[in-house]
């Protein structure tokens, strides 16, 4: 037995060092002093202050349309899935339900929401460097690089699911990382705190369902000591058996044993505690999955509670559980798994932001020092888990990342505040090429796709926009137009749906741009905000017909029917909604008997009762 074996029942921190890392913990508690860390500080918070003021103004796209119209049928007492249809899990509907119930329908209330989450989540990355790493300032630059990829994804790639699961997964973290003790060992987080990050972990799973996987990465670092040592015991348990039954085989010679040695093993046992047992660490191995599946479950058995008490469970069941597979199935057509991985992490690593590449291969080039190495393990776990969901989800959109990005700008952070450490050692010059490359990457890679202009010019219209006021409602479309989505065309869809239907009429939008009921305040005839399910040939037939159903039961005053929104990655095939009609008889006849053309408005028919 080793009398000095350290006491593993208490799991360090995930984001601990190694015990006895004395130096190292000095270092951490009091961070050296590096040349121009103020004016780092400055721009990296002035830039956070301006990219969330940017985000102030970003409208709708196309999936926020739907989150908002789901939010206001649960306002109004419905329930996701069978009174408004969509198949992302449900957390994301209940955020936008308090947008809207705390600021209005207004297309701003979501985005000041995700300004107040992102400037909590700036705070917490900040806290968790501080912990992490022993430096504060590598958060406030990560928080910059966090909220720079965030902003730049730009309207139409933000305030989605994987934009709010990013903040929790960082509250999370936060959560099971104790607070630093100068010059005292750190402590493993407490039972509460681990309930209360695996809930966090929990609720981002009902924003995407593998975000809920960091649970399991921040589980097994915290089990990993434990384990470690189960392990070496197991291992020399066999040797040292050997070693015994050596030393008493006849003839064997053995040493006499050395006076300073007896005296020592007289008195290591009154100066270290006792070994742990087996069974002790086999449940400090445990103790930690087992409070983060507790935490984990209870945000998802009140959603669960939730839809059971107002009867939908099912509807839950059908659409996230049988619909949903098969339009994830999409993306794995002739595809295989290697190159899938492939391009989900290539993706991440080299598309989307110049800096955090630049970043992590500085990490990677100056290495973390011990006391930096575990936070970095699970951070880099966490992302792995992150983008395995990416890629089994297959249709790697923007967006998808948007959860990694905090946690991969807390690594690229490190590594670029290591470089500036080690270039001012080098003398100005070595500070102002890492400067320049810094630059040269922001331009040459950035986060903002899909639209025309490169983010600088959308900024620079941006604030003119708000200097005039925001009144220059041509200028705010624009800013909110993307591919077939013209968002000029909406407003005046809407504007005369509310001149030429009554109030409280129900409309019918058969397309793909549900944000029209909202603009014109006029209820939907029908679950089915947007014409998916009758488009995709998984759920053809039976959703054609739910919805002639709820056609007859709630007629619509109007009928507007869309042109040019084709997307196969969504409904497998290229035909858009006008032609889609043609292999839709019932719905073909009843807009033939009962409806005439109105007006044509850019891509839409607008059909009224006759």
């Amino acid at each position: 037995m080793r009398d000095g074996a350290p006491d593993v029942t208490a799991v360090p921190c995930p984001l601990a060092t190694a015990s006895g890392e004395a130096a190292g913990e000095r270092r951490a508690a009091e961070p050296a002093r590096v040349a121009g860390a103020q004016a780092i500080g400055a721009i990296a918070i002035g830039a956070i202050a301006f990219l969330l003021l940017q985000i102030l103004t970003y409208g709708y796209g196309r999936d926020q349309g739907i989150y908002a119209m789901v939010a206001r049928a649960v306002l109004d007492g419905g329930m996701p899935y069978r009174d408004a249809f969509d198949f992302k899990p449900p957390g994301i509907f209940l955020i936008y339900a308090l947008a809207r119930a705390l600021f209005g329908p207004a297309q701003w209330g979501i985005r000041a929401l995700e300004v107040l989450g992102l400037a909590g989540m700036c705070l917490a990355m900040v806290s968790l460097a501080g912990r992490a790493f022993g430096d504060r300032r590598v958060g406030v630059v990560a928080a910059a690089l966090a909220v720079l990829v965030h902003a730049q994804l730009d309207f139409w790639h933000t305030a989605q699911p994987e934009s709010f699961g990013g903040m929790l997964t960082v509250f999370a973290l936060l959560a099971a990382t104790p607070r630093r003790v100068a010059g005292a060992p750190r402590p493993a987080p407490g039972a509460a705190a681990l309930i209360a990050s695996g809930a966090l972990f929990g609720a981002a799973g009902l924003l995407k369902p593998p975000l809920a996987g960091g649970g399991v990465v921040l589980a097994v670092v915290l089990a990993a000591p434990a384990l470690a040592e189960l392990a070496g015991r197991a291992r020399r348990s066999p040797a040292r058996g050997a070693d015994r039954r050596a030393s008493e085989a006849p003839g064997s010679a053995r040493a006499a044993p050395d006076p300073g040695e007896a005296r020592a093993s007289t008195t290591a046992p009154e100066l270290a505690r006792p070994a742990p047992t087996a069974p002790s660490l086999l449940w400090a191995a445990l103790r930690p999955a087992l409070l983060i599946a507790l935490g984990g479950v209870l945000p998802v058995l009140a959603c669960v509670a939730w839809f059971a008490a107002k009867g939908a469970l099912g509807d839950l069941r059908e659409v996230l559980f049988v619909f949903t597979p098969h339009y994830t199935a999409l993306g794995w057509r002739d595809a295989g798994v290697l190159d899938m991985a492939w391009h989900g992490v290539s993706e991440w690593l080299v598309r989307y932001s110049g800096p955090l590449a630049l970043g992590l291969c500085c990490l990677l080039a100056l290495h973390p020092d011990r006391h930096e190495r575990a936070g970095v393990a699970l951070l880099a776990g966490v992302i792995a888990m992150h983008i395995v969901g990416v890629v089994m989800q297959a249709k790697f959109f923007p967006y998808h990342y948007g959860a990694t990005w905090p946690l991969t700008a807390m690594l690229a952070a490190l590594g670029l505040w290591k470089a500036w450490q080690r270039c001012v050692r080098h003398g100005a010059k070595a500070a102002a090429a890492l400067v320049a490359a810094l630059v040269a990457t922001a331009f040459a890679r950035s986060a903002t796709k899909d639209v025309d202009e490169d983010y600088l010019d959308r900024c620079t219209e941006r604030v003119a926009l708000l200097a005039a006021g925001a009144r220059d409602l041509g200028r705010v479309d624009h800013l909110a137009s993307v591919a077939d989505v013209n968002a000029a065309a909406n407003r005046a869809v809407a504007a005369w749906l509310r001149e030429r239907v009554a109030p409280g009429r129900p409309v019918f939008v058969w397309g793909f741009e549900p944000v029209i009921y909202d603009l014109a305040e006029r209820p939907p005839a029908t679950r089915y905000l947007y014409n998916v399910p009758q488009r995709a040939a998984w759920a053809r037939q039976e959703a054609r017909d739910a919805l002639m159903r709820d056609l007859a039961a709630r007629p619509p005053a109007a009928i507007v029917v869309e042109r040019r929104d084709v997307f196969p990655s969504v409904t497998g095939d290229g035909v858009d909604s006008r032609d889609t009609l043609g292999g839709f008889p019932a719905l073909a006849g009843l807009l033939e008997e009962r409806y005439e053309l109105a007006v044509r408005i850019e891509d839409f028919e607008i059909y009224l009762e006759r």
